[in-house]
């Protein structure tokens, strides 16, 4: 018992330095980039001063909010992260006025994001591989992918959306052992409400969880031979439980949209009308160049302008206003590793190999039960295991999709943070690739992976990130000018 006491207590201390890593990670982005660097947040700052200055939200065409050049604004989206940081600030603005200050506090809001996100990354790795080598493995792919740190640093509602995809994703996971537990269906309508409250592009994840939750009560048998057969009443008490939980988180802004734009509750419409009243020649939807316009196809955009090579590396890290890469050389490994693991994940390698050592990466199969056992700590049956993967598949398409046909039909923009949410479901898969190739090469495969993330990362913010704004102005710097 007090073996078992003392591991527990040194695992704790573990995760506590690796959030606190995670945070100080995030604040070395945060404290140091200068303000409107980071995409676009000069004019994502404009919706959150705005709240900040008036107490209120802002109606999507408010000159105030609007985008420079691009008309229409953010404020048409989901903001819950600016009512957040909004009213934040509003508060602070009792104790002082420095903008730099302000803005620190606001990026502040999302390196909490940060934290959180990690947490329900450790939660998923435990819920998933026996093996700390995998659980590290999984954790560290996902949170220390530069671009995933970067996210969390500057005003944004990416950040948000990667939260809600990791609780989402967790509880499903976890919800296949315990059946939906109250605690389990709270904490998914709470990861729907942060996710339909963020960003567009992670709606899938929405979907992918409906499809989930409701196969979870269907299945074939019964009395009729081959047909299908329904748990109607955990289905419909569950189902009900977590709808109401939402539509009292999200049903509000929906209907303050449809109020507001004439029955417009995705204020998409209401969006491309505003941008058409108050962009300039050159980005107004009706006069822009968009790749559908030239006439050009889907495939042409993708295969002969860079775009897919553009769209890896600003996932990967691009730091900045897209000016600031890193080493060309760790592109192509993270290619090359993405590759051979999702191969590897998708290949029978385990029956290759039968006989391993206990602790090496790999799983047994119990015939008569259809179950997973071995490295994996949760019992996945046939029928959930290909259900839950089917529909992550489901969602990184639609994520990607989405991205895509932005980019063909209203803003050429490949880049990595509009297929960013896919985070959590894609190196999942590439740790499952992992954990098979450990069958062969043992514990070095995962210390090799988590060491080169580790020192890619490292690299990418000591010798490209923090050096590129130690040259020239810096949030720092400026402070200091404007305090003294």
């Amino acid at each position: 018992m007090g073996q078992s006491k003392s591991w527990f207590k040194r695992e704790w201390i573990v995760d506590l330095v690796f959030y606190l890593l995670v945070f100080l990670s995030i604040c070395c982005f945060a404290a140091i980039q200068t303000y409107g660097d980071p995409p676009d947040e000069i004019n994502r700052f404009k919706v959150v001063s705005y709240i900040a200055k008036y107490g209120r939200l802002p109606i999507g065409s408010d000159p105030e909010v609007l985008l420079d050049g691009y008309g229409a604004s953010y404020a048409f989206q989901p903001i819950l992260t600016y009512i957040i940081q909004g009213f934040l600030l509003r508060f602070l603005g009792l104790f002082t006025e420095n903008g730099y200050v302000l803005l620190l506090f606001a990026r502040m809001v999302n390196a909490v994001f940060g934290v959180l996100m990690a947490y329900f990354v450790r939660r998923i790795a435990r819920e998933t591989w026996k093996n700390p080598y995998l659980q590290w493995t999984f954790t560290l792919l996902v949170v220390f992918l530069p671009q995933n740190i970067f996210i969390h640093s500057y005003v944004n509602t990416d950040s948000m959306a990667l939260l809600a995809v990791a609780i989402i994703f967790y509880v499903l996971l976890k919800a296949q052992r315990t059946g939906y537990e109250r605690q389990d269906c709270i904490l998914l309508a709470v990861g729907i409400i942060l996710c339909a409250m963020s960003y567009y592009n992670a709606y899938g994840m929405i979907l992918a969880a409906i499809i989930i939750f409701a196969l979870e009560f269907i299945h074939r048998g019964g009395k009729i031979k081959g047909g299908l057969w329904i748990e109607w009443q955990p289905l419909l008490q569950k189902g009900l439980f977590i709808s109401v939980i939402v539509l009292a988180g999200i049903g509000w802004w929906f209907i303050r949209n449809g109020i507001l734009y004439e029955g417009d509750i995705i204020a998409m419409n209401a969006r491309r009308e505003c941008a058409i009243l108050t962009a300039t020649e050159e980005f107004n939807p009706l006069t822009r160049f968009t790749w559908q316009k030239s006439g050009e196809s889907v495939w042409a955009m993708l295969m002969d302008t860079g775009y897919l090579t553009l769209l890896r590396d600003s996932f990967i890290a691009m730091f900045g206003p897209m000016l600031i890469p890193t080493h060309g050389l760790i592109y192509l490994f993270y290619q090359w590793l993405w590759i051979v693991a999702c191969v590897a994940a998708v290949l029978p390698l385990e029956k290759v190999k039968t006989n391993w050592q206990q602790g090496r990466g790999g799983w047994t199969k119990s015939e008569k039960s259809g179950e997973v056992q071995g490295e994996y700590s949760m019992p996945w049956a046939r029928k959930r295991m290909w259900l839950f993967y089917g529909s992550m598949l489901l969602f990184c398409v639609i994520t990607i999709g989405l991205s895509i046909y932005y980019s063909y039909t209203w803003e050429y923009q490949p880049q990595g943070r509009y297929v960013l949410p896919i985070l959590v479901p894609f190196m999942y898969l590439v740790t499952q690739g992992i954990g098979k190739l450990s069958l062969f090469f043992g514990r070095l495969t995962c210390l090799g992976t988590m060491g080169y993330v580790l020192l890619t990362f490292g690299y990418s913010l000591f010798d490209r990130f923090l050096p590129y704004y130690a040259k020239g102005d810096n949030l720092f710097s400026l402070w200091g000018k404007l305090l003294y």
